[in-house]
């Protein structure tokens, strides 16, 4: 059994090419963890990305204008009846040009090191070489939010404001306007707007413990 499934994303030319982020049961390892993928709608199923036993997926981002080109967010977790153990060496974005028959750990060229857990990825409509990854780090003063301008082979820290990121185990989901590479939403235990692609944010006031986010 898969478990959790934290992103369903579909190829717009080809409706029968689906791709699953799988996170798994969480409760100790598990062989169904990452990124499945159905090229005839689901009659059958390969697994293109694992990590390990204990890494699961909770993001993918397709390129807008070129869905061989896509991004995922593993997450190393395991729950357990007192806590959740959240992050290890395998947490990351991951890359893939093939339309997610193969992957790539993304590392160095900005990225942070270390323990990585929860990954929330989102890439800009109106500008695709635009990309966002808000990731886990154990530690807000280690960084919150990262952004790539060049498709994902260099990436800057642009915000260690924490709010983004807050309770990351019930959110960590990135919107960005469909309209504007710069404007921003960030879904945590309170909601948060960024008009400046992340480098500065403040609260909405809209309602909180938002779980996710949607644009036409």
């Amino acid at each position: 059994l898969i478990g959790r499934v934290g992103r369903i994303v579909i190829d717009p030319r080809d409706p029968e090419v689906v791709l699953v982020a799988a996170l798994g049961h969480c409760y100790g390892p598990q062989k169904e963890r990452g990124v499945f993928k159905t090229t005839d709608g689901g009659k059958t199923w390969k697994h293109v990305l694992f990590a390990d036993e204990n890494t699961g997926c909770f993001e993918i981002a397709m390129r807008p204008d070129n869905p061989r080109i896509l991004f995922a967010g593993m997450w190393p977790l395991e729950i357990k009846t007192y806590g959740r153990e959240s992050g290890g060496p395998n947490g990351g974005v991951y890359k893939s040009t093939d339309g997610g028959d193969t992957w790539k750990k993304l590392e160095g060229n900005g990225l942070p090191s270390g323990s990585i857990g929860k990954v929330g990825i989102a890439i800009a409509h109106s500008n695709p070489d635009v990309v966002y990854a808000m990731m886990e780090t154990g530690a807000p003063n280690k960084g919150v939010l990262w952004k790539s301008t060049d498709g994902g082979n260099r990436w800057r820290l642009v915000s260690k404001d924490r709010l983004l990121n807050e309770r990351p185990h019930y959110a960590s989901r990135i919107l960005v306007s469909p309209a504007d590479e710069n404007l921003v939403y960030f879904a945590a235990n309170s909601h948060s707007i960024s008009y400046d692609g992340g480098v500065t944010t403040e609260r909405s006031g809209w309602s909180g413990d938002t779980h996710d986010l949607w644009a036409d």
